[in-house]
């Protein structure tokens, strides 16, 4: 992995743990989440439709690329009412690592299957560590803080994650990622629609004007962390990056003990320890 992947990967992972950190703050408020996405696609739509202007139209989209942005939207409207749920029941520094832990030991073990993707000695001790880490962080909440359906929820937004990446990985081979980004984005919206309004129609303006700010900072986030994801997925390997990308893991545990006061545990700094050395041996493989 070249260190500008490298770094973007990293810079992606910030900005992913920062949107977790308000949803959290919001108590995984769906109608929250929700506006985020929608504000978030329409400042999306300009720059989609200038870069695809710039191009030269170049970007026509095939009857396979519609079918990845179908999928992918699908797939992603059911993550994020899942995460949403997740986070009403669990501390962030223990359902975001059992998350996007199993999420990435999934995609890196389905990635080489499927993809037929090589990985060196190096870069799978580093997932592993990396898998390890995760798994430290939130393995002592299990008899703690995390209910049963807590724990299931996250794992299931860890296969989300899993089924996610690797559709999106093929996605932007087809179509290019500023405009696959902004059309599975507003597939995503469009199919979350009719639940939240079924379930919160009359709470969707009040929590706009309560919650402007986190819904800024997720709609934002969210768009900024996965575009960049997308971008690199075309030059990089989905295994390496999404693994990389667990840096956020790190970030998110730290939010969650200085600013929400979450217990620190010594598992959960060997965690830390752990994913900061799998990173090391990824960038070096």
């Amino acid at each position: 992995m070249t260190l500008g992947v490298f770094l973007l990967v990293l810079f992606a992972a910030t900005c992913h743990a920062g949107w977790n950190y308000a949803a959290r703050k919001v108590s995984g408020n769906l109608v929250v989440i929700w506006l985020a996405l929608l504000c978030g696609n329409i400042v999306l739509f300009p720059f989609a439709m200038g870069w695809n202007i710039y191009n030269g139209f170049s970007g026509s989209i095939s009857i396979s690329g519609i079918g990845y942005i179908i999928a992918s939207g699908v797939i992603h409207s059911v993550y994020f009412i899942l995460l949403a749920y997740a986070y009403r029941l669990g501390e962030i520094s223990v359902v975001y690592p059992i998350a996007r832990g199993s999420g990435v030991g999934l995609t890196a073990i389905l990635a080489w299957l499927v993809l037929s993707e090589e990985v060196s000695i190096y870069g799978a001790v580093g997932i592993g560590l990396i898998l390890a880490g995760i798994i430290s962080m939130g393995l002592p909440a299990f008899n703690r803080t995390v209910k049963i359906q807590g724990l299931g929820l996250a794992l299931c937004v860890g296969s989300i994650i899993m089924s996610y990446s690797l559709i999106d990985n093929g996605g932007v081979s087809h179509v290019d990622p500023v405009l696959y980004m902004w059309l599975m984005g507003t597939v995503t919206t469009i199919l979350m629609l009719p639940y939240v309004f079924y379930k919160y129609a009359g709470a969707i303006m009040q929590t706009f004007k309560e919650y402007y700010t986190y819904i800024l900072i997720i709609g934002m986030g969210s768009i900024s962390s996965y575009l960049i994801i997308l971008i690199v997925f075309t030059v990089g390997s989905v295994s390496y990056i999404v693994a990389v990308r667990e840096f956020a893991v790190v970030i998110g545990a730290l939010l969650g003990i200085i600013f929400m006061k979450e217990q620190c545990t010594l598992a959960k700094i060997a965690g830390i320890a752990s994913i900061v050395f799998g990173l090391i041996c990824i960038k070096g493989s």
